[in-house]
C-alpha cells in the first residue's frame, strides 16, 4: 500500500515537472513576441532629426507626418500610449520651427523608443 502511494506521488511529481519545463521554455519566446518592432519608427525619427540638423524644418515636418501615419496605421498607440504621446510632442516641436526644441523632443522620443524596444531584464 505504501509503495503504491509513493509511486502515485512520484508519477504526479514527474508530470508536474514536465509541464512546468514545457511552459517555462516558451516564456522567453512569448516575451520576445510581445516586444513590437519599433526600428522603422526609430529610423524615421532619426531621419527627421537629420533634417532638423540641416535646418530643413519643412522636410522634418513631412517626415514626422509620415511617421505618425505609419504609427497610427499600426495600432500601437493603444499598446504604447506613452510612445504615442511622446511622438506627438516631438511632432509638435518640429512643427513649431524651433530647431533646439525639435532636437530635444526628437532625442527624448528616440530614447523612449530605445527603452521600449529592449525586453525587460530579469
Amino acid at each position: 500500500m505504501l509503495t503504491q502511494t509513493v509511486l502515485k506521488h512520484a508519477f504526479l511529481a514527474v508530470a508536474v515537472s514536465a509541464m512546468l519545463c514545457a511552459f517555462t521554455s516558451t516564456l522567453p519566446a512569448a516575451q520576445k513576441a510581445t516586444t513590437p518592432d519599433l526600428k522603422p519608427y526609430q529610423t524615421m525619427a532619426q531621419d527627421a532629426l537629420k533634417l532638423v540638423a540641416a535646418k530643413d524644418m519643412k522636410g522634418a515636418s513631412k517626415k514626422m507626418d509620415e511617421l505618425e501615419g505609419k504609427w497610427d496605421a499600426s495600432g500601437l498607440e493603444q499598446t504604447l500610449p506613452n510612445v504615442d504621446s511622446e511622438m506627438d510632442a516631438a511632432k509638435d516641436a518640429v512643427k513649431s520651427g524651433d530647431p533646439k526644441k525639435a532636437t530635444a523632443e526628437l532625442n527624448t522620443y528616440l530614447g523612449l523608443l530605445d527603452r521600449v524596444s529592449k525586453p525587460a531584464k530579469k
